[in-house]
């Protein structure tokens, strides 16, 4: 293509048979310099033109469904071809498929109806398969489909699925016929190349001993307990993180966590009963886009099939039914609510792994499933390529359904949304509402930002934060509090950062983020109505780990190339190490809000400096549980604080506000007051006189032996880079 002296900078569908053209410079559209084409790439004709809108009387895009249609422009010699965009918006106000619940597969006995949503095509057909690996479209059954122009839904009603294992759909999108997997597949072969013939709420093959259909939650008993987000601890782990903390050779499984928990007396349920955490948040656990026989480690955040488990996780034990891999998650669900620990799982519905051929979606409705920008190409709020269009109606849907899914018949008990700022903040409100309904103790919280620049409207952010929860009566949707994680240990973008635990001070924050972030406080930085809503944190799967980038700032480098192992510091330089840790720790679990740990923090995990492990090797990333012995000074300190938090009730959980300032105007040294206890933090590099109201507290509260201990010695003065718990 050569661009031409005026400019095609985009053609988007409007109507029914109406394209919108965006032109630059002084080039009018006229009949004799435009061509519009369809899928076949047959020339359409054009009824008339009104500045830059083109009527093609002769179409109806909603009924002729035949994509991609392209627009060109010629000035002279030269002609400029863009493809027409169709704004998801306007497929909405074809096709009402959002009264549709049962999309998908519904099954009754050997009976079985398919329906899938997937109005820009031209034809659509059913095709099934027996035993099989090879899923070739020859070889299967076919159904055809039919569609419904009011709903845009295909359906194959009362189909004898007798003798069929797999299906999928054949998809005709213009030239371009698709085979794919079901989108709302529940269960699905390797890579989620077909769906399974299966229904898991009932097949014996997916329902490990014991399960119950009915709905679980340690956290506020099933739902009849209310509890608010204040009260949980969350501890964040990775499969194959901790996999290999009890399989040395592990590739990630979720029996090598199965194990752990259900074994007797098994490292992991001791260590984590031990520790007091109320919830696991579990990194992305649905089938992403590498293939099982690709063993390389990788964080997760690159969605294939959001509706079912992760292959490479799944011990298929010689067979790859599909079914597995629904038993095996459910089983190792089910062993976190015996040990008492609800799970949330981390979700990645803001961007897919790919698009077109890569994506499900594109190749079952082109281009719906995405924000588009202006110019027909994929906008990338997420930084990986696109991001999802969850403005629109039927993705939306999708979201919520799959949430309850994961929900019902897996039992998660709550959900981390990645850059959930991606996502309106109105859509979050129908999420939470939802889910909400199922249990009042979910949590649905997330990340309050984008990946870069996105075309969302109103995107749930921290200032809009309060604005996807319908009152401060509910718990409603959190956020991670970004500003006191940055206050705490230095912000994480924008050139190597300190905070106040390495002596570079931020009281305000720190003010504002023990005061719970209430944006009716006196301090910056409050941006919510309810404390539980934020998210306290100093470490998570992103960035350095605490332990590492407090030795880099020790070592006075700005990056990884600075970092040295612990055991290489001197002794009063781990010592000072090790206070820094536990004082950040202090500063979370002792502040208003809802306190959040990445898995191994409370001993010092280190990544060996790296930033950025999401495809780093094992030896980088796996949990290594001889530290919690090597620094059980620290385990013990982490151990302390969370009972204290919990057995100290409201004081600490609580939603009412508390109050914190600088003592004698000494910035890095706070008096912070909340219910019974007084609480003073040094981030300074001297020892600090404590005012004259310490005096007056009852008792000395120490936490190092991991349980709160009273003691009646009140100091006169608190130690550098520590804190003090005195009870009034």
């Amino acid at each position: 293509m050569t661009q031409v002296a005026a400019g095609l900078v985009s053609a988007t569908i409007t109507g029914t048979s109406e394209i919108t053209l965006d032109i630059s410079g002084s080039l009018a559209a006229t009949a004799e310099n435009l061509i519009v084409t369809d899928g076949d790439g047959g020339v359409l004709s054009i009824a008339s033109i009104s500045g830059k809108k083109i009527d093609l009387g002769g179409v109806d895009f909603k009924t002729t469904r035949n994509p991609p249609y392209t627009v060109s422009l010629k000035d002279g010699e030269y002609t400029d071809t863009v493809t027409a965009v169709l704004d998801g918006s306007l497929l909405d106000s074809w096709f009402d498929a959002g009264a549709v619940a049962d999309l998908g597969l519904t099954l009754a006995g050997t009976s079985g109806t398919f329906k899938v949503w997937a109005p820009l095509a031209g034809d659509v057909s059913l095709l099934m398969w027996g035993e099989t690996t090879e899923f070739d479209p020859g070889s299967a059954a076919a159904v055809a489909m039919e569609f419904d122009g009011a709903t845009g839904v295909w359906t194959a009603a009362s189909v004898d699925v007798s003798g069929k294992v797999w299906y999928q759909y054949a998809i005709s999108n213009g030239a371009e016929t698709a085979y794919v997997c079901d989108l709302y597949a529940r269960a699905a072969s390797p890579d989620s190349v077909a769906a399974r013939i299966t229904d898991i709420s009932s097949d014996p093959e997916t329902m490990p001993a014991g399960w119950s259909a009915s709905y679980r939650n340690p956290f506020g008993a099933n739902g009849t307990e209310a509890k608010p987000y204040t009260e949980a601890v969350i501890y964040e782990m990775h499969i194959r993180d901790w996999s290999r903390a009890f399989v040395s050779d592990s590739t990630g499984k979720f029996r090598d966590i199965t194990a752990a928990l259900n074994e007797t007396g098994g490292k992991f349920y001791e260590h984590l009963r031990d520790l007091g955490i109320t919830h696991v948040q579990i990194l992305p656990s649905f089938d992403y886009a590498e293939t099982n026989s690709n063993t390389a480690y990788n964080w997760g955040y690159n969605p294939y099939h959001y509706d079912v488990p992760e292959g490479r996780y799944v011990d298929y034990e010689g067979t790859n039914d599909g079914r597995k891999a629904v038993l095996q998650m459910r089983e190792m669900v089910q062993a976190f609510h015996d040990a008492g620990i609800a799970v949330n799982l981390d979700v990645v519905y803001n961007h897919t792994s790919g698009t077109q051929k890569g994506s499900l979606f594109d190749q079952t409705v082109p281009g719906y499933y995405y924000r588009m920008t202006s110019t027909g190409s994929y906008s990338n709020g997420s930084g990986c390529g696109n991001e999802t269009a969850s403005n629109t109606r039927m993705f939306k849907k999708y979201m919520i359904e799959s949430l309850l899914h994961w929900m019902n018949e897996y039992h998660m008990n709550g959900f981390r949304f990645d850059l959930m700022g991606l996502h309106e903040s109105s859509t979050m409100k129908e999420i939470y509402e939802a889910l909400s309904a199922v249990d009042p103790n979910v949590m649905v919280y997330g990340e309050p930002w984008t990946g870069g620049t996105s075309a969302v409207v109103n995107g749930a952010t921290k200032a809009t934060i309060d604005n996807s929860s319908a009152s401060a009566l509910v718990n409603g949707v959190a956020c991670f509090n970004d500003d006191y994680r940055n206050a705490i240990k230095g912000a994480e973008f924008g050139g190597f950062k300190k905070g106040h635990v390495q002596g570079t001070f931020s009281d305000a924050a720190i003010i504002s983020g023990l005061s719970g972030s209430l944006k009716t406080d006196s301090y910056a930085g409050g941006f919510t109505a309810k404390i539980g809503r934020s998210i306290n944190y100093v470490e998570c799967h992103d960035n350095y780990t605490l332990a590492d980038k407090l030795a880099i700032s020790l070592a006075g480098g700005i990056s990884q190339s600075a970092w040295k192992p612990y055991a290489s510091f001197t002794a009063a330089q781990q010592d000072e190490l090790r206070a820094q840790n536990k004082l950040a720790a202090a500063y979370v679990f002792l502040a208003k809000g809802t306190p959040f740990i990445n898995g191994g923090q409370e001993f010092l995990r280190t990544k060996k400096g790296d930033e950025n492990s999401y495809s780093s090797p094992d030896a980088i990333n796996e949990i290594d549980l001889s530290l919690k012995s090597t620094y059980s000074d620290v385990y013990k300190v982490y151990k302390g604080l969370i009972a204290l938090r919990k057995s100290a009730g409201s004081s600490f959980m609580g939603e009412t506000a508390a109050s914190a300032s600088t003592v004698n105007s000494v910035s890095g040294f706070t008096r912070y007051e909340t219910g019974d206890y007084l609480v003073f933090f040094n981030a300074t590099a001297a020892a600090q006189t404590l005012p004259g109201d310490a005096a007056s507290c009852t008792a000395l509260v120490s936490v190092d032996t991991g349980v709160p201990v009273e003691t009646a010695d009140i100091p006169v003065s608190i130690p550098p880079k520590s804190f003090l718990v005195l009870k009034k």
